[in-house]
């Protein structure tokens, strides 16, 4: 995999700086080295045979050769619970602005979508200036800011997750918050230590949809699709995934449900943060068996 390091701070195509792209490279690069394998194998516990026409046995150890090239995952509602932060931030926001504070189902549904895309269907439901929308963007950004880290905690059981998963590949964060900001919290909150790489929109002033934002952490990293996997709480995390042709996991600790999963067609559901291992280790032995060039006929099923 290569990494082209360019000196000076010129924006690329996506709103970020070629410093900032080659810092992320140089972190993802450093998270592979960690990952490697403990004298060039990957040691699996309770292994079990899979697809006897295609492979005898799997061992409890796999070859050399790594057959996930990255897991990504979501921030808010995978890997830390933003609750309190986002929906505190969204009251203050509407109630700043003169306008009437939704429900708390309604602003839960909140969480996980495009910021940008979330204020500008508020404006239109109150028949505002869709220019508005800028305003309650900063007022939202101003106040998270400030308050984000205390008020968001990381998910019980998700350090120890992130362990166990870095023997598969390494990790990375793929996340529609704005980047500084998505930066910012991961620093705060103490989770640089363990994911190194964010992935995150750039320009705060237009909406990035999620699989672009994937397609971009795949395009720096070199992950093949086929063998990554996209692991978030809400349906624009598989359906990015899907979009992309990687493997997706959805969790439900978070904002999402099971029938919005279902209904985005996860590849694998899971309930507790202590399965996350067993259902990544699930596709990673089916990946090292099958080995298809895209996921059009992947289907893991994995029980939920």
């Amino acid at each position: 995999m290569r990494f082209h390091s360019v000196a000076g701070a010129r924006p690329s195509n996506h709103g970020e700086t070629e410093c900032e792209r080659e810092g992320n490279a140089n972190r993802w690069h450093a998270s592979r080295a960690c990952a490697a394998f403990v004298g060039g194998h990957l040691v699996l516990p309770a292994a079990r045979a899979y697809r006897a026409d295609s492979m005898t046995v799997l061992n409890e150890t796999f070859s050399d050769a790594r057959f996930l090239d990255a897991i990504f995952f979501d921030l808010d509602g995978c890997l830390v619970d933003s609750t309190r932060a986002i929906t505190n931030t969204f009251h203050h926001t509407l109630l700043t602005s003169g306008i009437a504070p939704r429900s708390a189902e309604v602003t839960r549904s909140f969480i996980g979508p495009p910021l940008r895309a979330t204020f500008d269907r508020v404006v239109v439901e109150e028949g505002l200036d869709p220019a508005f929308a800028s305003v309650l963007v900063a007022t939202y950004r101003a106040r998270y800011g400030a308050m984000s880290a205390s008020e968001t905690t990381i998910f019980p059981g998700v350090l120890e997750a992130l362990a166990k998963l870095r023997e598969y590949a390494p990790l990375a964060i793929v996340t529609s918050k704005f980047g500084p900001v998505a930066e910012k919290l991961v620093d705060e909150i103490g989770l640089r230590a363990h994911i190194a790489v964010v992935y995150a929109p750039r320009d705060e002033h237009t909406i990035e949809p999620k699989e672009v934002t994937l397609r971009r952490a795949l395009a720096a990293t070199g992950a093949r699709p086929h063998a990554t996997v996209m692991i978030g709480d809400r349906e624009h995390d598989v359906l990015a995934g899907h979009a992309c042709a990687t493997a997706t996991i959805g969790v439900l600790w978070g904002a999402g449900d099971r029938a919005e999963l279902e209904a985005a067609r996860a590849h694998a559901i899971v309930t507790e943060v202590d399965q996350l291992h067993g259902a990544v280790r699930e596709i990673a032995m089916r990946r090292a068996v099958d080995r298809p060039s895209d996921l059009s006929q992947f289907n893991p099923g994995l029980p939920t």
